[in-house]
C-alpha cells in the first residue's frame, strides 16, 4: 500500500517575514544592477542579469503566494459581534457571508479586520431599524447584513450591505452646510453618492445621539484612512428606506510589505468600539 501524506508544512510567521524581506532585497538589488547595466552597455553581462531579473521576479511571486490567507480569517469574529449587538440593541439580525475563501495577503487580512468590525457595528446599530419600525414600513422584522468578497483584476472587493433605513442624503447635506464643509449651492449640485462621502470626514455624524455602540459617521474617517493606507478605496451607495452598501477595493497583496504599515495598528479605531 502507498501511504499518502498531507503535502503541507508549518512555517512560522517570523521565518516567512524574513524570507519575504530577503526576496525583497534580492529584487531591489536585481533592479539596481539592471539600471547600472543600461548605463554601462553591459555587454556579456546583459544576458545573465536579465535572466537573474526574471528568476527574481518568479521567486518573489512564489513567496507572495505563501503569504496568502482567506479573508474568512478576518470575518471569523463577526458572527459573535452581530449576535452580541442584536442582544444589546434588542434587534433581530441575520449575518450572511459569501466569499470567505477569497484569498489575499495575510498582512492585508490583519489590517482590514478592525475596519470591517466597525462597519458591521455601524450597520447593526444605525443602519438597521428596530423590529417595530421595520414592521411598520412593511419589512421583515429580521434585519440583514451581508458581506461579500471576490477577486476583481488584481484586487479584492469587499462589500458590507444592510437592508436598513439607508443614509439620509438631505440630512447629510444640511449637516455639511452647518459645519462649513460646503455651501448650500455646492451640496445641492452634488449627487447623492458624492454627498454620502461626507460621512468619511473626521467627526462627521448625522446621529441625533451618539450611542455606546457606534455612530454612523463617527469613526468612519478612521476606517477610510486605514483602508487608504493599504492602497484601498471605499465607495458608498444607499437608497432611503432600502439600506446602504459600502464597497471596499484593496490590493490583493502588499508588494514589499511597506515598513510604514508594519506595526501600525488600529488603536484609534479600537477606542471607538
Amino acid at each position: 500500500e502507498v501511504a499518502f501524506f498531507n503535502p503541507t508544512i508549518r512555517v512560522g510567521v517570523g521565518l516567512l517575514e524574513e524570507l519575504t524581506a530577503t526576496v525583497s532585497e534580492l529584487a531591489l538589488t536585481s533592479s539596481r544592477l539592471l539600471r547600472l547595466l543600461r548605463g554601462e552597455n553591459g555587454g556579456s553581462l546583459e544576458g545573465p542579469l536579465r535572466q537573474l531579473a526574471l528568476i527574481t521576479s518568479d521567486l518573489q511571486e512564489i513567496v507572495m503566494k505563501t503569504r496568502m490567507q482567506p479573508i474568512g480569517a478576518a470575518w471569523s469574529v463577526l458572527p459573535r459581534v452581530v449576535h452580541d449587538l442584536a442582544q444589546k440593541l434588542g434587534k433581530k439580525i441575520e449575518l450572511f457571508m459569501d466569499g470567505a475563501d477569497t484569498e489575499l495577503d495575510r498582512q492585508v487580512v490583519e489590517l482590514i479586520k478592525d475596519p470591517l468590525i466597525h462597519m458591521v457595528r455601524n450597520a447593526a446599530d444605525h443602519g438597521l431599524e428596530n423590529p417595530g419600525a421595520r414592521a411598520a414600513s412593511g419589512k421583515s422584522k429580521m434585519g440583514r447584513i451581508r458581506l461579500y468578497a471576490f477577486h476583481d483584476v488584481g484586487r479584492v472587493v469587499i462589500q458590507v450591505v444592510d437592508d436598513g433605513r439607508g443614509l439620509d442624503a438631505g440630512k447629510i447635506r444640511r449637516k455639511a452646510v452647518e459645519r462649513g464643509l460646503a455651501t448650500k449651492a455646492e451640496v445641492n449640485a452634488m449627487t447623492d453618492q458624492e454627498v454620502f462621502r461626507f460621512i468619511l470626514r473626521p467627526g462627521f455624524s448625522t446621529a441625533d445621539a451618539i450611542t455606546g455602540v457606534s455612530g454612523r459617521g463617527i469613526g468612519m474617517d478612521v476606517v477610510r484612512a486605514n483602508i487608504e493606507r493599504i492602497g484601498g478605496t471605499i465607495d458608498i451607495e444607499s437608497k432611503a428606506g432600502q439600506g446602504a452598501s459600502f464597497t471596499i477595493r484593496i490590493p490583493l497583496k502588499l508588494e514589499i510589505a511597506p515598513p510604514s504599515i508594519q506595526g501600525r495598528g488600529f488603536d484609534s479605531l479600537r477606542q471607538l468600539q
